[in-house]
């Protein structure tokens, strides 16, 4: 899954957001979908923990989870975007479903099931925009938050 802009989201109070959340892992090499990604923060919403890695150039979030052929329980990458806005996403090159969560600050504002489109051009696959202006996107294994609602609080902890 891809998403549009990079860079980190700014800081609120204590550890609260830390770098708000949105889940896509680092930009793997080809061939290096063996190895294993390196956790860079902790999300916390509702009941859910996640162990997550940080897209944070550009590269990163276009590359995302594409290409990976699971996303295990309890882990998934967090897009922090550079400014507050209505991003849109794409899921060119996934070969697995993701729940994504948008995220304004340190609440969601929506939360999506998204199906895979194998296709590897993201102009040939459907766009997601988030349905309200959003610092941040999570994306997890698929039913991972089928019980975080808009308006939920988000709590973000980098761990590097």
């Amino acid at each position: 899954m891809s998403a549009s802009g990079a860079g980190r989201a700014r800081r609120t109070s204590a550890a609260r957001v830390a770098v708000l959340v949105g889940v896509l892992g680092g930009a793997l090499a080809p061939g290096a979908c063996d190895a294993e990604p390196e956790p860079e923060a902790t999300v916390e919403v509702g009941d859910a923990v996640f162990v997550v890695e940080l897209a944070t150039s550009v590269a990163e979030q276009k590359e995302g989870l594409a290409g990976r052929t699971d996303v295990p329980a309890g882990t998934g990458m967090l897009f922090p975007f550079p400014e507050r806005a209505e991003h849109q996403m794409w899921m060119a090159g996934m070969e697995v479903p993701v729940d994504v969560a948008w995220i304004d600050g340190d609440r969601v504002v929506g939360v999506v099931t998204l199906v895979p489109c194998t296709e590897h051009d993201q102009t040939t696959c459907p766009r997601w925009t988030a349905p309200a202006p959003a610092t941040a996107l999570l994306e997890v294994p698929a039913g991972a938050l089928r019980d975080v609602d808009p308006g939920d609080e988000i709590e973000v902890r980098e761990t590097a």
